[in-house]
């Protein structure tokens, strides 16, 4: 399940605990890399951890960088609490969204609470 509107996007959470299910919104933003892997060689970045990554002193950038238009972050987790799903918010992000974004957010996150509340 996805939902996405305009930045924000409520969607199934790729997890390392296997054992719980969660879901997340994310932010979604312009990504700065994106096209400009040859300007980055060109100052002086080179190929490193087996060509996965450019670095150019202590500074790496993952490759997969420069192919995407765009990037996210985690803004907040949902995640099946013992009666109910539980909204997590990941440190202070949910105060970083402008008042547009916030009525946006609480669109996205009332639909996907919809489709939760409907699947179990």
């Amino acid at each position: 399940m996805k939902i996405r509107i305009n930045n924000l996007e409520f969607r199934k959470s790729i997890s390392i605990k296997k054992d719980k299910i969660l879901y997340e919104i994310v932010k979604w933003e312009n990504n700065p890399y994106f096209g400009k892997e040859e300007e980055y060689r060109k100052d002086g970045y080179i190929d490193s951890f087996g060509g996965d990554y450019l670095q150019k002193e202590n500074k790496s950038i993952q490759k997969l960088c420069f192919i995407y238009p765009e990037s996210s972050y985690v803004i907040a987790f949902i995640e099946k609490g013992k009666e109910s799903w539980e909204l997590r918010s990941v440190g202070e992000r949910m105060l970083d969204l402008t008042p547009e974004e916030w009525v946006e957010f609480h669109q996205v996150y009332t639909l996907g609470q919809i489709k939760l509340n409907k699947n179990n």
